[in-house]
């Protein structure tokens, strides 16, 4: 007598129709964790932005300028669109020093605008409050970049608004 090995047609469709079961029920929390990781992931880079120009300013001993951008040039403009790091050469002229392009439509930045300088000494000029979600923002999904007049740069996660 030969004893057969493997599962039966019934036992595979059984098992397909509970991994589709499964699998729907996870997709949405699954989505939650993408836009939980591009939006953490934007708030670090604009984070960075901020940490580099800082440094920079105490490394050159000049004032360091982070500003919204929209031709990736010269201040003006929002942040959706990019934003700048400049440093005043003393005198000599400003030097471009690092670009951040848009990081898309899906984001929104509140205010939509603005700019701080990092004086020679690493303090800040003026304290900056920027807050970014993602346009399909839920719970507290949206963050908040907070420059202080310490040169301090923080981040922390809010509720949408």
């Amino acid at each position: 007598m030969t004893h057969q090995r493997g599962f039966t047609l019934m036992e595979l469709l059984l098992a397909i129709a509970i991994l589709a079961i499964v699998t729907t029920a996870a997709l949405p929390s699954f989505t939650q964790i993408i836009q939980n990781n591009r939006l953490s992931g934007q708030t670090n880079e604009f984070v960075t932005s901020m940490q580099y120009a800082r440094s920079e300013a105490l490394k050159r001993g000049d004032p360091v300028t982070v500003c919204a951008s929209s031709n990736g040039t010269s201040c003006g403009g929002n942040w959706n669109q990019g934003w700048i790091v400049i440093a005043d050469a003393g005198g000599g002229g400003e030097e471009l020093l690092r670009v951040w392009n848009s990081p898309g439509t899906d984001f929104q930045f509140t205010p939509q605008g603005g700019t701080v300088v990092f004086e020679r000494t690493g303090f800040a000029d003026a304290q900056l409050s920027v807050e970014l979600d993602l346009n399909y923002c839920s719970a507290d999904n949206a963050r908040r970049v907070s420059v202080e007049r310490t040169g301090r740069v923080g981040s922390e996660r809010i509720d949408c608004s």
